[in-house]
């Protein structure tokens, strides 16, 4: 098994590793860390838990120089929870390190109340998105001209919460920038659009075909169209947990969950994005205080939150975004502990399921029995055969989008792709129907030779 005293970092690093428990690199960090070090850009994808942010944490604090007071390295995350996270670990190491500086950007009070810290310019500055391209817009509070590394954590999140005008102009005010791209999950588009930046040479996944660990087990339960209510009683009855993590898509049955276990006198909070900033502080610090064992919450948590001691994860009903059910059973089976992810379904809402089918996911089918699950035969999934003119059809759309995402971001792109794919698709359509005409006037001319006859 490999060592972090295998890696050219310097000895002290080293020694700040091996304080902190950090001996083993897992197996993302070792093929990370030494691309980083000989100063490649790389777009990464990995399944959630497998230590994304120590493969870059690790190499950078490596080549930090401590002697300049400046800002040597900007990680962007698409939460505060996430920045906040990110923070957390990278403070660990002023224990070793007292001369690092670090400062976390992620909301409206922290930036008004940070204004001399920044322009004291901190080595590492973590930030969102947003609030990091209000302070680059203000030339007065932040400089660029010495940033070394760029980190894009969670990466996907970013551009879906429409920051990819805001990424630009920061990418675009750095000179020359070692640009690191990390996310669990990383579509052709998405691709696209971060090779922009670097080089497509530069991309490494895991070999796991799946976007959550190993280590994660997955159940899909038939609740027969029973409440919802009813079926959690149920599902808490067979399953004790020590943490559960019950995600739910709409903030109306947030509230609806929460209060219904609430009335049960459980330990049971709930987190969502409408929390104020301090209310998310506050409610983040009692979760891994351990003060609840049961947290229902929206989306917002799934996206690179480590709570470590969550065993189990139940989706209520699953996101529109499939993708994001990866980020929601990432939650859990981090780093080398097990975990369950379970997903309550109907036979009235199986797409997602099946979508889920499509990628490879492994599924158990069970129902709510008298104190146990019981398996059941698996939802009836067939793949649907994509003819010769689909695939065709498919391709001509992909192509026309990418023409318009290779192309330096602008705003709207992602309209103006879709409408580039609609074009063709209505040319397809047009075709289709010039076709269709075509064998109708052969069908009817037949038919009245056969009547003339």
């Amino acid at each position: 098994m490999a060592k972090f005293s295998e890696f050219n970092l310097n000895e002290s690093l080293i020694k700040a590793l091996n304080k902190l428990n950090y001996v083993n690199p897992t197996p993302i960090q070792s093929l990370v860390i030494p691309k980083v070090l000989r100063g490649e850009s790389l777009v990464v994808k990995s399944e959630t838990g497998s230590g994304k942010t120590h493969a870059f944490l690790v190499p950078i604090l490596n080549n930090i120089n401590f002697d300049e007071k400046k800002t040597q390295a900007i990680i962007l995350a698409p939460t505060r929870e996430l920045a906040n996270q990110i923070y957390n670990f990278t403070i660990e190491f002023k224990e070793f390190f007292p001369e690092l500086t670090v400062k976390l950007i992620s909301s409206v009070d922290e930036n008004t109340k940070s204004i001399k810290d920044i322009k004291s310019n901190a080595h590492i500055l973590i930030a969102t998105c947003g609030r990091l391209h209000d302070l680059v817009s203000n030339n007065d509070l932040i400089s660029l001209s010495n940033i070394k590394f760029l980190v894009l954590d969670e990466a996907d999140m970013i551009i879906r919460e429409d920051f990819i005008e805001d990424l630009d102009d920061i990418i675009h005010c750095l000179k020359n920038p070692q640009i690191l791209v990390f996310s669990a999950t990383m579509n052709k588009n998405l691709q696209d659009i971060f090779l922009k930046y670097i080089d497509s040479n530069f991309f490494i996944t895991t070999d796991s075909s799946d976007n959550t660990s190993k280590n994660v087990v997955h159940y899909a339960i038939d609740t027969r169209h029973e409440p919802i209510e009813d079926c959690l009683d149920k599902f808490l009855a067979i399953h004790p947990c020590y943490f559960l993590l019950i995600f739910v898509s709409k903030k109306t049955d947030i509230d609806r969950i929460y209060n219904h276990l609430n009335a049960k006198k459980l330990k049971v909070a709930k987190f969502h994005g409408d929390l104020e900033t301090r209310e998310r502080k506050s409610l983040m610090k009692r979760i891994r205080n351990d003060e609840f064992q049961y947290v229902v919450c929206s989306d917002i948590a799934a996206r690179g939150i480590d709570i470590p001691n969550c065993d189990t994860v139940l989706s209520i009903d699953l996101p529109n975004n499939i993708e994001f059910y990866f980020h929601r059973a990432g939650r859990t089976g981090r780093y080398d502990r097990k975990g369950e992810s379970f997903v309550f379904y109907d036979n009235d809402h199986t797409k997602q399921l099946i979508k889920l089918l499509d990628q490879g996911l492994n599924i158990n089918f069970v129902r709510l029995g008298d104190g146990e699950f019981v398996g059941i035969k698996p939802i009836n999934y067939k793949k649907k055969f994509v003819n010769k003119s689909n695939s065709q059809l498919e391709f001509e759309m992909q192509k026309a989008r990418s023409k318009v995402s290779k192309k330096k971001v602008k705003p709207n792109y992602k309209k103006k792709a879709n409408q580039e794919a609609q074009k063709v698709k209505q040319k397809y359509r047009r075709e289709a129907i010039k076709k269709d005409i075509r064998r109708q006037r052969v069908e009817r001319y037949k038919k009245d030779a056969k009547k003339s006859n």
